[in-house]
C-alpha cells in the first residue's frame, strides 16, 4: 500500500518534470502536431490539469477558485489541430497546473491513513479505497507526462531534459 507521503512525493516529481518538459517552448511549438495523429502538447497539459482536478474529487478536496476552465481538454474531446479560441497556451496551463498541484499537496499534508484508507465509489458502483482510487489517476498522470518527452522532441526540442 502506497502511504500519503510517498504519493505526495510523486506527485512532486511529475510536476518537475512538467516543468522541466515545457521549459523554453511557445505556445506555437504546443500546437505542433504529431506526424501519425495524436494530441499535440496544448491538449496533453491541459488533459494532465484536468487529471489532476479529478485527483483532487478522489481526494476529497475542491479544486482552486480561480482555476480556468479545463472542459477543453477532457477526455473524449476533439484534437487541438491548430490555434482556436479559448486555449490557455503554455503559461495559463502551468499556472493552472501548479495550482492543482498546491491544492493537493494541501490535501495531502491534512489527510491521515484512515482517511487514505476509506472505500470510496468514483465510477458507478465500484467502492475502492481512495488510496486505490488515488494511485489509478496517478498511473493516467504518469501516462500523459510521459508524453510531454515525445511532444517537445516533435517540436523541434532535442535536448537532454531527464
Amino acid at each position: 500500500m502506497i502511504t500519503i507521503s510517498e504519493y505526495a512525493r510523486m506527485l512532486e516529481m511529475e510536476q518537475d518534470i512538467i516543468h522541466l518538459q515545457t521549459e523554453g517552448l511557445s505556445d506555437a511549438d504546443l500546437l505542433t502536431q504529431p506526424p501519425n495523429g495524436g494530441n499535440c502538447m496544448e491538449w496533453v497539459l491541459g488533459h494532465i490539469a484536468d487529471g489532476l482536478a479529478t485527483i483532487l474529487r478522489v481526494l476529497d478536496a475542491l479544486p482552486p477558485e480561480n482555476l480556468p476552465d479545463l472542459s477543453r481538454y477532457r477526455r473524449g474531446s476533439a484534437p487541438i489541430l491548430g490555434p482556436e479560441a479559448g486555449l490557455l497556451g503554455r503559461l495559463k496551463l502551468l499556472e493552472a497546473l501548479d495550482m492543482l498541484q498546491a491544492a493537493a499537496q494541501t490535501r495531502l499534508a491534512e489527510m491521515d491513513e484512515a482517511a487514505f484508507d476509506e472505500e470510496i465509489i468514483i465510477f458507478g458502483d465500484q467502492a475502492r479505497r481512495r488510496g486505490w482510487w488515488a494511485l489509478f489517476f496517478l498511473f493516467h498522470h504518469s501516462y500523459h507526462v510521459g508524453q510531454l518527452e515525445i511532444l517537445r522532441n516533435i517540436a523541434g526540442k532535442t535536448d537532454k531534459i531527464i
